[in-house]
């Protein structure tokens, strides 16, 4: 068999290899697949209220079945039995930075994402050891700054920029993984905690601009400090962690030392390009320290609008800002025998899914075929 094709067994091999039935993996496919119990119904050949019945281990699917499961889901039969390490999503709490529109069902989605990307995370580290999870534990009712700053000392960081956000907290510990629109639709970034080890996700839409993208990746952090014993979604929760990002990536006492006497775009550009924080930031932090009023902000938020281009993104400047731990450990891994169909066949998943997993690009050239006739 080809290691990328979808990697369904004989049904005969199902038979032999195949345990007892875990229900949570069911759910955990179709959520993140994005299918409902009716649709996947219609398209396996059963009701809808059968679906749920194995969801619910009140039954099992039979091994004709459980094929056609696996096959419109994409995943090995096997995927769906018990015995391996299992984050169930019923189980794992997120902070999510979100649109408005997000719905629960597509919450859920990026909950299932983030719990496979624990998984190949699990099964990475039985060839590669990672790096160890370094964060500092933080009382309760420490103000974000404060908070910011103690992260600052933890990690030995230096006074000015955090250069490399990502490489920085990667070398921490945190997995950090960028997911395409497609599969999260209407979640900005989120971070969830599974076994001590931490994730942060974060999407295209934060991803592509760098400014967003370091503002939301601190966010999360501030989030794995502040707001550990808290699953419940408030605006309280997303403003402490908009103000620990904030001092995190610019520090008050050296924003009073950088930050212009008076309300300047340009200024703000070039002190935002070496600080790697977008002029909106910045605005917000001189009404925060008392450079600008907030009638001045919002006139320089509305010139933004009209001045800024939205295609412009310094991302080159910023090579530590690429999501690089798990490439490098499934590299260094396949160096030493475990490749991607070693890691697939542990997962129960495809190669082709292990690397899109990973984020590496397929660069295959695609064939095209014409209809002559």
């Amino acid at each position: 068999m080809h290691d990328d094709a979808p990697g369904l067994f004989e049904l005969g091999a199902v038979k032999q290899t195949f345990g007892r039935f875990e229900p949570a993996r069911l759910t955990q496919a179709r959520v993140r697949t994005g299918v409902s119990k009716t649709d996947l119904a219609t398209e396996v050949g059963v009701s809808a209220a059968a679906i749920g019945q194995y969801e619910a281990g009140v039954n099992s699917p039979r091994v004709d079945v459980l094929d056609r499961l696996a096959k419109v889901l994409d995943v090995h039969p096997s995927f769906f039995g018990a015995g391996r390490p299992l984050a169930r999503i019923d189980t794992v709490h997120a902070h999510f930075r979100s649109l408005r529109s997000a719905r629960v069902s597509e919450r859920q989605r990026a909950l299932a994402t983030a719990t496979l990307m624990w998984e190949l995370t699990f099964v990475l580290e039985r060839h590669v050891k990672l790096p160890e999870v370094d964060l500092p534990v933080i009382p309760a009712g420490t103000p974000p700054s404060d908070a910011a700053a103690l992260l600052r000392h933890h990690w030995g960081l230096p006074r000015g920029p955090v250069r490399h956000l990502v490489a920085t907290a990667e070398s921490h510990g945190i997995v950090v993984a960028v997911r395409p629109l497609g599969e999260i639709d209407s979640v900005d970034a989120f971070s969830v905690v599974i076994l001590d080890r931490p994730i942060l996700v974060t999407t295209p839409r934060r991803s592509e601009n760098v400014f967003r993208h370091r503002f939301s990746i601190a966010h999360e952090i501030g989030h794995l400090l502040l707001h550990s014993d808290s699953s419940e979604y408030s605006a309280a929760l997303e403003n402490e962690a908009d103000e620990f990002a904030a001092a995190f990536l610019t520090p008050a006492t050296d924003m009073d030392s950088s930050l212009p006497q008076r309300l300047d775009l340009a200024t703000l550009d070039r002190i935002g390009r070496t600080w790697g924080v977008s002029p909106h930031s910045l605005i917000r932090r001189m009404v925060e320290r008392g450079r600008t009023t907030e009638s001045s902000a919002r006139r320089a938020y509305q010139r933004l609008t009209m001045t800024e281009d939205p295609t412009a993104d310094p991302t080159s400047a910023y090579p530590g800002e690429v999501p690089t731990l798990l490439k490098k450990a499934a590299e260094l891994a396949a160096d030493y025998g475990a490749g991607a169909p070693v890691i697939a066949d542990a997962l129960k998943i495809s190669p082709r899914q292990v690397r899109d997993l990973l984020g590496e690009v397929d660069r295959r050239p695609r064939l095209r075929l014409i209809d002559g006739g």
